[in-house]
């Protein structure tokens, strides 16, 4: 539930302060996306289009927070804020608010990282079905990406489904790459149930019951 917004008048942090924690969620994560990273610094120079500051988890709430960011002073809106037109950071949001350098400070490098994901899995989206793997992340990559890219963090900066399926697509070759074994353990199996046959009198039910007793054991 949303608190009573403040008077114009003040503070943008009391603004911030009245939403709840999603709506807090949501603002950071659009404060971060309207940030240019430059030579460790922050600018609040990055116009963007409603869409691209959007998450699977918003739940319908981004134009509304978007508007209170704006009755804040926090962001500037050039039109309809539910539309195409651009959202950017006032030109003093960050010196205007001490929620925004922390923001910065605490999220900053991984919303970084999340553009180069993102960045990453759009060059690889016209190839998705192609078979391969081109473009995708090899395993370095996947033990980097699994450090930074916590549960906590996937809901805390929102990573569009694109890069969820890219981030599956990397993992799967690795999954694949497992089979062969399973091939080896197939033609193990049959060797031994061939000995078994040979050695000790069985039924064919009882052959059947011991082969998928086998396969359910390796598999």
């Amino acid at each position: 539930m949303t608190a009573p917004a403040p008077t114009p008048s003040e503070p943008a942090d009391a603004w911030l302060a009245a939403l709840d924690a999603t709506g807090q969620a949501i603002a950071r994560r659009v404060v971060l996306r309207l940030v240019s990273f430059r030579d460790g610094r922050a600018e609040a120079d990055r116009a963007q289009p409603l869409s691209a500051l959007g998450s699977p988890g918003d739940a319908g709430r981004l134009a509304d927070v978007v508007r209170h960011l704006a009755d804040a002073g926090v962001v500037r809106l050039d039109g309809d804020p539910s539309g195409p037109a651009p959202v950017a950071l006032a030109a003093d949001a960050l010196t205007g608010s001490p929620a925004l350098p922390r923001w910065i400070a605490s999220h900053g490098r991984t919303e970084q990282l999340r553009r180069q994901l993102e960045a990453d899995a759009a060059a690889w989206q016209p190839r998705a079905g192609q078979g391969g793997d081109a473009g995708l992340l090899d395993p370095s990559q996947l033990a980097e990406l699994a450090a930074w890219l916590t549960p906590e963090a996937h809901r805390d900066i929102g990573i569009s489904e694109v890069a969820d399926a890219f981030i599956a697509a990397s993992r799967a070759p690795r999954r694949r790459s497992w089979w062969p074994g399973r091939t080896a353990i197939g033609g193990t199996l049959a060797v031994v149930l061939i000995l078994m046959i040979l050695a000790t009198p069985i039924t064919l039910a009882s052959l059947i019951a011991l082969t998928a007793a086998m396969i359910h054991k390796f598999l």
